[in-house]
């Protein structure tokens, strides 16, 4: 995002800033350890191993597991050679795999847990379906490296209940096929949310039958969509949609000019949309209304970053008065011009509770003692940035709200640090594209971009982390080049939301993810 390029300035900074807070050279894996990525939790060796039959079955103990042991099969007969079979039943041969579902001792209570028991059968159980897709990726990675396993036990489980990757196809369209195969690359890595980010700059990517106007060229169908869903869904992967209000909504406006934003010097913006204009909202809901059906998950991203953002400059809102005067007729004569802003949000987030779902948004609209309305709890906020905007423009810091007070006012966050969650094709490459390396050795999920470090208690209301990536030029790098360059930031991602957050030294961790390498099918 614009004010996210911009933000450049500061990157080495905070680079620096991770040292201070907790950055510590990478402790050795345990020896004997099997390697996957990300990393296992817990190995215990002993008794037989397990050597993969040449003509091996893939046995699931009940209907809702054969589409996950079906593609086990598969990708493992792609990357062993042998001749590999799914089947229902759970009394497996030596050389065969029983994928089943119950407790998995040891482990917190996830769906998410699994464990793998190596002996002359090879036992694969989730605590739920998500652990047995887990356990047959963590399988997959492990008899891809070698077909003979000693025997033992692994327990395994998520540190953090959000891995995600997010991909700005609003400015760059990416094609569906690219979109099913980064679905695939984080099934392999066990990434379970995938943020799409519908409409930007360069356009909205979503086929409107309300407002055809508003529609891209390039842009994906409602049957895209559904397929889309459901092919995430074998991968357990889920996908949150964002459509950003009421700024980044170039792509909307260029249909809409009359509903654009003017200031009282007759400048007008092309991102935002003046929320003093009745008619502003009816087409908000329009779009909110009409989309928040086909997305079955859990969450909507309603945006609200950079609201009054202009080129690199943060405007004021002393330059909207329509906007102060709609928010005291609206909510009172104490009301402040944030309110309109604040009262948005509260606006959109209850359409998105109408419709099943959960709220979310970018924290850099958020300010400490700011208005009179507070937002709803159950909204997840994004963290992004450090900066008080759109109180002060970067590099100056603001009085944004830090995670911690976030989190002490009831709601859940992401960690959405520009540093170094972000790869920015077209921006800096100092803002987020931090080496692998760098992320890899100085940050974990709980350090968040403004220096400050969750405690354990508060990592509780820390949904997780991933990558975010941002196309701020799409001439600069095709879709294609874009997945190439993210294969080891999303792999350190990966690692550091699963957990532990180290896993030997970056040298070592490289090593095993080449190993391990991308999906098979």
């Amino acid at each position: 995002m614009s004010v996210r390029a911009v933000a450049s300035v500061v990157a080495a900074v905070l680079v620096a800033a991770m040292v201070g807070f907790g950055g510590t050279p990478a402790a050795s894996a345990e020896p004997g350890v099997p390697g996957t990525v990300p990393s296992l939790k817990q190995w215990q060796p002993g008794g037989a191993g397990f050597s993969l039959g040449a003509q091996a079955r893939v046995l699931y103990t009940q209907d809702a597991l054969r589409e996950t042991a079906t593609d086990f099969a598969a990708s493992l007969q792609a990357a062993t050679g042998n001749d590999i079979a799914a089947q229902p039943g759970s009394a497996g041969s030596v050389g065969d795999i029983v994928l089943t579902t119950g407790p998995v001792p040891d482990a917190p209570e996830t769906p998410e847990a699994y464990r793998i028991s190596v002996a002359d059968t090879m036992e694969l159980r989730g605590a739920d379906t998500a652990g047995a897709f887990y356990a047959t990726r963590s399988a997959l990675q492990l008899l891809r490296q070698r077909t003979v396993i000693p025997g033992g036990a692994v327990t395994d489980w998520p540190q953090y209940r959000e891995r995600s990757l997010m991909l700005d196809v609003g400015r760059e369209f990416m094609p569906v096929e690219l979109l099913r195969a980064q679905i695939r690359r984080m099934g392999h890595l066990k990434l379970n949310l995938l943020h799409l980010h519908f409409s930007d700059t360069f356009g909205f990517r979503l086929g409107s039958d309300r407002h055809p106007e508003i529609t891209a060229a390039q842009h994906y169908t409602k049957q895209d969509i559904r397929e889309l869903v459901d092919y995430a869904a074998r991968y357990q992967v889920e996908i949150v949609p964002e459509v950003d209000f009421p700024g980044h909504m170039n792509g909307i406006l260029a249909a809409h000019p009359e509903l654009k934003l003017r200031s009282a010097s007759g400048r007008v913006s092309d991102a935002a949309i003046d929320i003093a204009n009745p008619r502003a909202y009816d087409l908000m809901r329009d779009i909110l209304e009409e989309f928040l059906p086909l997305f079955p998950g859990r969450y909507w991203h309603l945006g609200a970053d950079e609201f009054l953002l202009d080129g690199a400059k943060v405007a004021s809102f002393d330059e909207y008065p329509q906007i102060g005067a709609y928010a005291k007729a609206t909510y009172g004569p104490q009301a402040q011009p944030v309110d309109a802003f604040s009262g948005l949000i509260n606006w959109g987030a209850d359409i998105v509770r109408a419709n099943g779902k959960r709220p979310r948004i970018w924290n850099d609209g958020l300010h400490t003692g700011a208005g009179t309305l507070t937002l709803g709890t159950d909204i997840v906020v994004d963290y992004w940035s450090r900066a008080g905007i759109p109180q002060l423009p970067l590099p100056f810091f603001g009085t944004a709200r830090t995670p911690a007070d976030l989190i002490a006012a009831g709601h859940e966050v992401r960690n959405a640090a520009f540093t170094p969650t972000y790869y920015v094709a077209g921006g800096p490459t100092a803002v987020g594209n931090v080496p692998a390396p760098v992320a890899y050795q100085l940050w974990d999920p709980a350090l968040f971009v403004d220096g400050s470090r969750l405690s354990p208690t508060q990592s509780a209301r820390n949904l997780g982390s991933g990558l975010f990536v941002w196309c701020d030029d799409p001439t600069v790098q095709t879709p294609e080049q874009i997945a190439v360059s993210i294969t080891m930031p999303l792999r350190v991602m990966a690692q550091q939301t699963w957990g532990p957050p180290q896993a030997g030294s970056y040298h070592e961790f490289a090593r095993l993810a080449d190993a391990v390498g991308e999906p098979v099918l």
